[in-house]
């Protein structure tokens, strides 16, 4: 991670313009990956850093950026996931509900290529509720 990236990662709320359009979809990929990631880490970090280069194209900073809040959000939902996944989810569906603009940042599309098939039934499961509310969130609008 260069100098920048670490920089712009850690002061985003100061130096990042609309980071919270950022941040919430970090916590949208966040929610959506963490049931798999520890089985799929190199995958979905390849898959991340794709998406990221298509929904910030041009901006290799803001790519790498997102990237790095996504994983900071997956850590912290593995840490705790009992809490974590309740108040992401909490936070996202406050957030659509005050600003209707933002279920348009989440897309289905991009999620569907998280999805796995391979892991255990539970965190299939849990993968395929987190998307279904995801989806959910994304016709708000």
């Amino acid at each position: 991670m260069s100098i920048k990236t670490w920089f712009l990662t850690t002061f985003r709320e100061s130096f990042l313009y609309h980071y919270t359009s950022l941040e919430f979809r970090a916590k949208v990929f966040a929610l959506i990956i963490a049931p798999s990631y520890e089985d799929t880490k190199e995958h979905d970090c390849k898959l991340l850093k794709e998406i990221a280069a298509d929904v910030y194209e041009g901006d290799k900073h803001r790519q790498d950026v997102f990237v790095n809040i996504i994983k900071e959000y997956i850590t912290i939902i593995l840490k705790n996931p009992s809490v974590a996944y309740d108040e992401i989810v909490k936070e996202i569906n406050r957030n659509v509900k005050t600003d209707k603009k933002l279920s348009k940042k989440i897309n289905t599309e991009h999620l569907k290529r998280f999805l796995k098939t391979d892991i255990s039934e539970d965190r299939r499961l849990l993968q395929q509720r987190i998307f279904e509310f995801l989806e959910e969130q994304s016709k708000t609008a």
